[in-house]
């Protein structure tokens, strides 16, 4: 195909490259690798920055946490995926401040530039005392915690008429997905 497309000289060039399985595993981790570098590097540029948490479960009952962060970058403001780490213990306020700890640590993120945090409303995350929200508190007095506002939504969904109720669940889904 690479011959007839591109031509004799390209599709040599094509056969010198290996697509084995381990090959190509290893070359997606390495783009994998640079973005992530790329995104750290614009965020510790830009100083400030927020992040939106959400640990699930997968299909395989493993616990993941996932999280996005939101920084301006020149005059824009951009939101990027920061980091998807396995929750091996818990879901637990403690298990997901550890986590996040050992990133912001091996990444050379500062807390005090953590301005806002952002999470759904279940105990591990809001809890008063052992709640994820209440642990970024005490590393970054100053940033401001919000609720998402999907799950915001979704409460105030369950005391609404049946088919603005219907309307805002079909919304929520789609931006989930």
């Amino acid at each position: 195909m690479v011959k007839l497309v591109l031509g004799e000289k390209s599709a040599e060039k094509r056969s010198a490259i290996s697509l084995s399985n381990n090959t190509v595993q290893r070359r997606i981790s390495l783009m994998s690798d640079d973005i992530k570098e790329q995104v750290i590097q614009k965020v510790k540029e830009a100083g400030l920055f927020s992040i939106q948490l959400d640990e699930s479960t997968d299909v395989q009952s493993c616990s993941q946490l996932m999280v996005f962060v939101r920084y301006v970058h020149g005059e824009d403001m951009k939101e990027e995926f920061l980091s998807c780490e396995t929750l091996e213990q818990s879901t637990k306020g403690e298990d997901v401040m550890q986590k996040l700890s050992e990133f912001f640590e091996a990444n050379g993120l500062d807390w005090d530039n953590l301005c806002g945090i952002c999470t759904h409303g279940a105990p591990a995350m809001l809890g008063s005392k052992s709640g994820f929200v209440s642990r970024v508190i005490q590393k970054s007095p100053n940033a401001i915690p919000l609720h998402c506002m999907i799950h915001r939504q979704a409460l105030a969904s369950k005391t609404l008429p049946s088919e603005l109720q219907k309307t805002l669940n079909t919304i929520s889904n789609y931006l989930h997905h």
